[in-house]
């Protein structure tokens, strides 16, 4: 296929989209945003929901009261529930209300990686990332991208931008593993090329360098495991759709002290850092038909076949 005959390729199949609203496990915030006794206003998808923590479980439920419509997330904590603002009826969390007054719609929580995940759907179809008690775990401050959610998502997984804007050269080609309708793995090894310190700094812990799987679970949460020589590092990555843009969440773990948590935090934001430019107002199309896009191809198809929520 030559230059001509993709261009018109991309003019006929622009916009490539993915849903908003998929069936599937989302990152809401870190487990170290809500203490005890908090409530809080977040996103699953397309829809507004509230958290709140109450005897160190976190529980998430539509976000209003079922009598007049009063905004939960301005509610209190007393004992086990969730206090409307307005006329006081007590929301449990399964979404009941105290006195068998009626119920509002509950959701899914699992708090695994430092974070709190949070189910599009009544009942999960497919298990979050598990623990990895061997890291610590800790949050770097959210982004908002001017690029959809499946796009910054399959730019992950497009091993051939690698080397043109991260500065890394694949020493083989990558492993896919697709066994399972939910998730999708990409394993490679990767050298540092570039001469930005950040790159100096991995050059000098991995000289014979980065082994990397990705894991996308169901869509808008991916994890990466780094081994470095002797090191590990790990990264859960999440994405929610604020239209056409992304509101990024990360949680790097580390393992060691404060500055080697510092520094895994510092060179997974760099690595992601290059990406934001290019990817500024992207209208992706990984429908290419070139040989050296045959990976985010195949997980473009595995974005589209994923279910939308009810």
């Amino acid at each position: 296929m030559d230059v001509a005959e993709t261009r018109n390729l991309t003019e006929k199949s622009l916009p490539w989209r993915v849903s908003n609203n998929l069936a599937a496990w989302y990152l809401v915030a870190a487990s170290s945003d809500i203490a005890e006794g908090q409530i809080r206003p977040a996103s699953l998808g397309s829809r507004e929901i509230v958290l709140f923590r109450t005897k160190g479980r976190i529980h998430a439920l539509d976000p209003h009261c079922s009598h007049m419509g009063a905004k939960l997330c301005q509610g209190k904590i007393d004992g086990e529930h969730l206090v409307c603002p307005l006329h006081g009826w007590r929301y449990s969390g399964n979404g009941e209300v105290a006195g068998g007054m009626g119920r509002i719609r509950s959701w899914p929580v699992q708090e695994t990686l430092g974070g709190i995940l949070v189910f599009n759907g009544p009942k999960p179809l497919y298990a979050p990332p598990a623990h990895q008690p061997e890291f610590r775990w800790g949050g770097a401050a959210s982004t908002l991208i001017d690029a959809p959610w499946f796009a910054l998502t399959a730019n992950a997984f497009d091993t051939h931008h690698y080397e043109a804007v991260h500065r890394r050269k694949l020493l083989e080609p990558p492993t896919l593993e697709h066994t399972d309708r939910y998730l999708f793995s990409c394993s490679y090894l990767s050298q540092v090329t570039g001469g930005h310190f950040s790159d100096r700094v991995m050059q000098y812990l991995a000289p014979r360098g980065i082994r990397v799987t990705m894991t996308c679970y169901g869509g808008p949460l991916f994890t990466v495991h780094s081994i470095l020589d002797d090191r590990q590092a790990s990264l859960m990555v999440g994405m929610e759709p604020v239209g056409d843009q992304t509101r990024l969440r990360l949680l790097v773990g580390s393992q060691g002290g404060k500055l080697t948590a510092l520094i895994a935090r510092y060179l997974y934001t760099s690595f992601l850092r290059s990406d934001l430019k290019p990817m500024s107002g992207v209208r992706l199309q990984p429908f290419t038909g070139l040989e050296v896009d045959a990976v985010i191809e195949r997980f473009a198809r595995y974005l589209e076949s994923l279910p939308e929520a009810e």
